[in-house]
């Protein structure tokens, strides 16, 4: 009889919980939906198969947005109860990036490291935040670190030979190159110049490492999620441990430059043509900015680690991926030291601010690197009111957006019959290109946007004046990179190439 009772209860709830949701389910049923073979479970199914080693997260973002573009750029996704709404079309796309501010809370995984940070917060918080932090990135803030980011990438490329890389075979590339990107950060966005000599920066560099595996292995398994289930494993004790080590690493360094920063004011921070002497990285500058808005130490150290996090991946698959490429087309490699040549004249000569904009073929290189690979091929937002598609698709209230950058960037419709093609001169100013969202756009898209793209172009630059990049070339316009998916999408062989003295 108690069995009976359970299951009309189930039952009821159930039609309760359908009845509740009806215009979410009605405006669904308007989408087309991608191939689930399990009901009920839908892409949750996906979680099992984490376990096994040759799954490919990858893969299956490839999959769905490949099924996407073939049903005109919108379809659904059900993981259990929750929908997704996957879209690639660059109308629509380039909308809701612009209209649907809120992002996804499938995210929290992430919030319960970096917390309410600019990147992952509601929008109530982030309106706020991002008041804060826009003059902290402003463009002559920005053109101050010229040199800490020139010295760095120098000292990158000057690396390869004095550790005998070049000339002697393959090697993997990530190491090196993500060594410098955290390098750059840790300057400035923290003023610490120790160039990874300080104990306790390895540490938290090993233990923020841990972090992003940690977070990463849990949101590929749905049954890790409830924290009483999570907190039974043997993962959390780490995750615990390497969470407080990060924490307090982080909120030492902004107690000691609160104290540096006492007795400066903003109009005696900035020299004349924008040089400081006293304020040296974003953090200074961050702490400076917000006197006026009181922000607290916690709120300073939840967007310092959406940097350090954030801006290390982001530029180093960018910098490894190009690089890659170069390896794969020769010809497009010598075009480009053609032009590093013609710009800089002399190649011992080291490139200087007002070089950069004259390098157009490398902004192309990049773009169209940044373009085939995304590092970041997928983001979510969520729907918090009924909101009606430029298509015409309307998205019902609680469902969640999959934005699929890296379908939208080689979506033939847009980019044309060779958008699987390597071909930098896609973005001639003559030619018409598709929706480039690798860094976003809109009001929530990338801040650090600038300064990626500058950390990137030195650290090429740096390297292509003195090396000929090698590696396995390709047979046809169309580049193969086996990626996985960890966050951000990297290649799986740490980018292997190599590298020889020009």
């Amino acid at each position: 009889m108690i069995a009976v009772l359970l299951f009309v209860a189930a039952v009821l709830c159930y039609i309760s919980f359908r009845f509740k949701r009806r215009r979410l389910y009605e405006l669904a049923a308007l989408i087309p939906e991608a191939p689930m073979p399990i009901p009920f479970i839908g892409a949750l199914q996906y979680t099992i198969s984490f376990e096994d080693p040759s799954f490919n997260m990858m893969n299956l973002i490839k999959l769905f947005s490949t099924f996407a573009v073939k049903q005109g750029g919108l379809i659904k996704l059900w993981a259990g109860p929750i929908l997704f709404v996957g879209i690639t079309d660059p109308t629509d796309l380039e909308f809701v990036l612009r209209k649907c501010l809120e992002k996804s809370n499938v995210l929290w995984l992430l919030q319960t490291v970096i917390g309410n940070a600019g990147i992952f917060a509601p929008v109530s918080i982030w309106v706020r935040r991002r008041k804060l932090t826009v003059p902290a990135f402003s463009p002559r803030i920005i053109n101050s670190y010229i040199d800490v980011l020139i010295e760095k990438s120098e000292n990158l490329a000057q690396s390869f030979s004095v550790e005998n890389l070049v000339g002697t075979g393959t090697f993997k590339a990530w190491s090196h190159v993500s060594s410098y990107t955290l390098d750059t950060i840790f300057e400035t966005a923290l003023g610490i110049t120790d160039n990874g000599s300080n104990p306790e920066r390895k540490k938290f560099l090993e233990e923020s490492t841990k972090l992003l595996a940690l977070i990463t292995h849990r949101g590929l398994r749905v049954w890790l999620w409830p924290d009483f289930i999570y907190k039974w494993t043997k993962d959390y004790s780490q995750f615990i441990k390497s969470r407080k080590f990060t924490y307090e690493f982080t909120d030492k360094i902004i107690q000691r430059k609160r104290k540096e920063l006492e007795n400066v004011e903003i109009e005696d921070a900035h020299l004349q043509n924008g040089v400081s002497k006293t304020v040296r990285c974003f953090l200074d500058n961050l702490i400076l900015l917000s006197r006026a808005e009181q922000i607290t130490d916690t709120e300073l150290r939840e967007e310092v680690l959406t940097f350090l996090f954030g801006g290390t991946d982001t530029s180093s698959v960018s910098i490894c991926n190009t690089l890659k490429l170069l390896a794969k087309y020769p010809k497009v490699q010598e075009k480009l030291y053609d032009e590093l040549m013609e710009v800089l004249g002399d190649p011992k000569r080291t490139i200087t601010k007002d070089d950069l904009p004259q390098l157009k073929y490398l902004e192309r290189v990049l773009k169209e690197s940044l373009r085939l690979f995304p590092p970041a091929p997928i983001t979510l937002r969520k729907v918090h009111e009924e909101t009606e598609l430029p298509s015409g698709k309307i998205l019902p209230t609680g469902s969640h957006i999959f934005i699929g950058v890296w379908a939208a960037s080689r979506d033939p419709k847009f980019w044309g019959r060779d958008a699987d093609c390597f071909d930098p001169d896609r973005f001639l100013p003559e030619r018409q290109v598709g929706l480039f969202i690798p860094f976003s756009c809109g009001p929530r898209n990338c801040i650090g946007t600038q300064f990626a793209y500058m950390s990137i172009k030195l650290a090429l630059t740096a390297i292509l004046r003195r090396y000929r990049i090698t590696g396995e070339e390709e047979s046809g316009p169309v580049p193969h990179m086996d990626c996985s998916f960890n966050i951000m999408m990297k290649a799986r062989d740490d980018y292997e190439i190599g590298l020889e003295m020009r």
